[in-house]
């Protein structure tokens, strides 16, 4: 996970003072109505907080059927496993110092990470959160300068390498001194768990929404593709007014930016809150904010980040690396006007 003044954090404060996935918001353009092109079934959609954000899954179903409670057990122990701010979470054990046997899905977060880690170049990395802390992005007071040069040495996704999980049977804990922040990836990867919850109870049609991270299969109740709009990434934009509206079947969006999470310093020079895991300082370039279409929530949710810390032309070679996945790059001019670069098979996605 949207607006100028951030949502609560999913997955503890860092979630929008760190990589700024959630600072632009993803607003989900459901068709409804009473034409349905498959009378049988009807369209559902559960609502509500989630992940310190808020969540929509629209569905076609026959009439009387909910997934609620399958839906709200998924969130709920997502939590239990990932969330900063649950005081007894599997995160806050490990980052406590604690060895413990790992759930399924937080072990997978861990090994993705580390494979999405060594695919960016080391630009998408959930090592950060010693520095989220020092720079005052958890909720702290925001520092012009921090000791950066000590903190590096907790930090970076190759000292996970060589401790990555192993079996689950196997008891698991971070190097010394690490501490991990799941923040950009987390909620993707939700998206990703509800969408498999939807798949084998055997619904075919589906848009799920979790704070922002979107996956679309199918059609909507009209029997149309889904619409997902991405806002402008101006601080005054006019509710409903998009700068590019989108088509998704089979396939997931996410977004990254910075253009409403920032301050300023003493200097008035803005400070944006995504970190380079290289160098521990926060990112400096004219990227507002970068746009993801991948077959998975997880991978876009990552790639959206990586492409934040990369700026534009570092994120548009990347992205083409990768098959099946689409970019949209939002880029501020000096002249304070904006300018749009998209990788080559966006277009096929636009809604003319």
């Amino acid at each position: 996970s949207k607006n100028n003044r951030p949502k609560a954090a999913p997955y503890g404060a860092a979630f929008y003072f760190h990589t700024m996935k959630k600072c632009i918001a993803l607003i989900v353009l459901v068709l409804l109505g009473s034409c349905s092109s498959n009378p049988e079934l009807v369209q559902m959609t559960n609502q509500g907080p989630a992940q310190g954000s808020t969540f929509s899954i629209s569905y076609l179903v026959p009439e009387g059927v909910d997934y609620r409670r399958d839906i709200d057990s998924i969130l709920e122990s997502m939590d239990q496993q990932m969330s900063l701010w649950v005081e007894n979470s599997e995160i806050s054990a490990l980052n406590r110092g604690d060895s413990l046997f790992l759930s399924n899905d937080f072990h997978g977060v861990i090994l993705q990470s580390i494979y999405l880690s060594e695919l960016t170049d080391g630009s998408f990395d959930i090592t950060l959160a010693p520095l989220i802390k020092a720079w005052g992005f958890s909720g702290g007071t925001h520092k012009d300068s921090i000791n950066v040069d000590s903190l590096l040495n907790f930090v970076g996704y190759k000292g996970l390498v060589a401790h990555r999980p192993g079996s689950m049977m196997e008891k698991y804990a971070l190097p010394e001194g690490y501490e991990l922040d799941v923040n950009a990836i987390a909620q993707g990867y939700t998206v990703d768990v509800v969408a498999n919850l939807m798949n084998n109870v055997g619904v075919s049609n589906y848009m799920i929404e979790i704070g922002g991270e979107v996956r679309c299969k199918g059609t909507n109740v009209r029997g149309r593709k889904w619409r997902i709009g991405i806002e402008e990434p101006t601080e005054d934009r006019v509710l409903g007014q998009f700068q590019t509206i989108v088509e998704l079947d089979s396939m997931s969006l996410a977004t990254s930016g910075n253009y409403r999470k920032y301050w300023q310093d003493e200097n008035g020079q803005k400070v944006v809150h995504s970190i380079d895991p290289e160098t521990g300082q926060p990112v400096v370039h004219n990227l507002l904010s970068a746009s993801i279409i991948a077959p998975h929530a997880t991978t876009a949710d990552a790639l959206a980040t990586a492409c934040m810390i990369k700026g534009v032309t570092g994120a548009m070679t990347m992205i083409d690396r990768f098959p099946d996945v689409e970019g949209y790059f939002i880029v501020g001019t000096k002249f304070g006007e904006i300018e749009v670069f998209q990788t080559s098979g966006w277009e096929r996605y636009t809604v003319n």
